[in-house]
């Protein structure tokens, strides 16, 4: 039997624990409680789990302190936040210290149980052989990929395995890398060669946005065309460049993805997340292409 993924939420609402609780019990998974960043420490310290879903404002210990606390004992236990308004930059605070991704409080219904899935999903990367990871010294290699989101995460996979070889980030950062890609990856897809409009995410539970994506999928001229990704990483660098055949977007039109003002914009989500998590992103003019760079960080 399947081992079900264990969660702790961490959140000191009562109403807003018990909804976060009902949601991810409802998905099937095995889901624990605190009150509070303490409260939660304690139960890590007790058991094993694969994710936390956390509360940014909470009594004795917040949320950031709550990321800092797990990253200092290098426990490879992502962290996903919940925001409210008027959280911006503490939730940006908590993302530089190591938090995984963010939830609007106001968008749980729709987005936590399919960010919980990809985060878990990205996790499983595989462990490469050391003797064989001190060979590599660069890779550079280039996929065509079709709309198909499910190639997303084995692709991903496949990039952390070759972060991992060379020494690019530790695997809570790789996760941050993760995320990032699958964001601008899907991003190419959905939004780009599918022409699919993030609002409709927000509509009876994202329900008429999937129904979008499936009916393009099949239909042209979307289906035909390709995201193009490509990869270049030595021991120094990681170079991940992503473009789409569709018509671009006009970048001076989207919120600053590098305001935390933004959070709460449903647009701009994966544009925040991608300029967070990555050291340098450049987009070319048409908007359909963007190159995302992230340097190595070795201990001194």
């Amino acid at each position: 039997m399947t081992r079900r993924s264990r969660i702790l939420v961490v959140e000191d609402s009562p109403c807003q624990l018990l909804q976060i609780q009902m949601l991810l019990e409802s998905t099937g998974y095995d889901v624990s409680t605190a009150g509070d960043g303490q409260e939660a420490m304690e139960s890590i310290r007790k058991s094993t789990f694969d994710l936390v879903v956390t509360d940014l404002e909470m009594p004795r210990m917040d949320g950031l302190g709550l990321v800092r606390a797990i990253f200092a004992q290098d426990l490879d236990l992502p962290v996903i936040l919940t925001t409210a308004s008027g959280s911006e930059l503490i939730a940006a605070e908590t993302l530089h210290a190591g938090a995984a991704s963010y939830v609007p409080k106001d968008s749980i219904s729709s987005i936590l149980v399919p960010t919980v899935a990809r985060i878990l999903e990205l996790k499983q990367a595989a462990q490469p052989d050391p003797r064989l990871a001190s060979c590599v010294h660069r890779v550079q290699v280039e996929w065509k990929l079709d709309n198909d989101l499910k190639l997303v995460p084995n692709l991903i996979r496949r990039v952390e395995s070759v972060l991992s070889e060379l020494g690019i980030c530790d695997p809570s950062a790789r996760l941050q890398v993760a995320m990032a890609l699958d964001e601008a990856i899907v991003n190419a897809m959905v939004h780009g060669n599918l022409e699919v409009s993030s609002e409709l995410r927000r509509m009876e539970e994202g329900r008429p946005y999937s129904q979008k994506i499936k009916e393009r999928q099949s239909l042209a001229p979307y289906c035909d065309r390709r995201v193009t990704f490509c990869l270049q990483v030595d021991r120094s660098t990681a170079t991940f460049t992503i473009s789409d055949e569709g018509p671009g977007f006009q970048l001076n039109e989207v919120s600053d993805p590098t305001d935390p003002a933004n959070l709460e914009r449903e647009g701009g989500r994966g544009l925040l997340l991608i300029h967070t998590f990555m050291d340098q992103v450049i987009h070319n003019e048409c908007g359909n292409k963007i190159v995302m760079i992230k340097h190595c960080k070795r201990d001194e």
